[in-house]
């Protein structure tokens, strides 16, 4: 156990500080509904009984998970800022881009079969088509502004050729944080809507595979953010 790992304070602890102190736990922390990206920031025991839950128990569980289950995991804090950015991009933005409209064709489908049954299903379609215009405008402004500049910032430090600091990124890094929060609000909408995407009894294949895949992208949303909100832009406001 490093020093650090053992100033770390369950009672003052972010989830988002055990989110990247535990990266195995994170499966967990799905789990128990406990959010460590977007409101990351809130204290885990508050966060723990808000949802009924006893802190003192989560933690003892997160201490016996297995580490080695998502050894991949612990090492997004060790890779530089270009491979993490890259990392995202091939993993989370293109899985973004690929996603949406399979899952806004499953939702018109499923719409337009069960939507007088369950009115429920037009907001959801409704979120969801919110959901994939922010995505679709916010993640450019990072593939083509915030990530460049960080890494020309990493290379500058790297080869010592003038460089500046990072604190100038501290403005559009704050603008992509507020939009992450936006996109967060709107999937945790359409999880409470659906139940957590548990389908109905009768729930169709088609319905049941739309669930399914409206639960593939809330979790790789919530990773994708963690990434970005706890890894990649803390790390790039230190770079000098």
């Amino acid at each position: 156990m490093t020093a650090t790992e053992e100033t770390l304070d369950l009672a003052t602890a972010t989830v988002a500080a055990i989110a990247l102190r535990y990266p195995h736990a994170i499966d967990l922390l799905n789990n128990y509904r406990l959010d460590y990206c977007c409101n990351g920031q809130k204290n885990f025991t508050e966060a723990c009984r808000k949802k009924n839950l006893e802190p003192e128990k989560v933690w003892e569980e997160i201490q016996r998970t297995d580490a080695t289950r998502h050894e991949h995991r612990d090492r997004f804090q060790s890779w530089n800022l270009t491979f993490l950015i890259d990392y995202i991009l091939l993993n989370h933005h293109q899985y973004v881009q690929d996603t949406i409209p399979e899952i806004k064709a499953l939702l018109t489908k499923v719409c337009n079969v069960h939507g007088n049954e369950q009115p429920a299903l037009y907001k959801v379609q409704e979120d969801f088509n919110n959901l994939s215009e922010e995505l679709l405008a916010h993640m450019p402004k990072e593939e083509k502004i915030l990530f460049p500049a960080i890494k020309k910032l990493e290379q500058e430090q790297m080869f010592a050729h003038d460089p500046s600091r990072g604190s100038h990124l501290k403005m559009p890094i704050t603008v992509m944080e507020h939009e992450h929060d936006v996109a967060g609000e709107l999937i945790k909408s359409i999880r409470t809507l659906t139940d957590h995407y548990l389908p109905p009894a009768y729930a169709c294949p088609t319905f049941q595979i739309t669930y399914k895949m409206l639960q593939e992208f809330d979790e790789d949303l919530m990773q994708h953010i963690h990434l970005e909100n706890n890894i990649l832009f803390p790390k790039a406001q230190q770079l000098k």
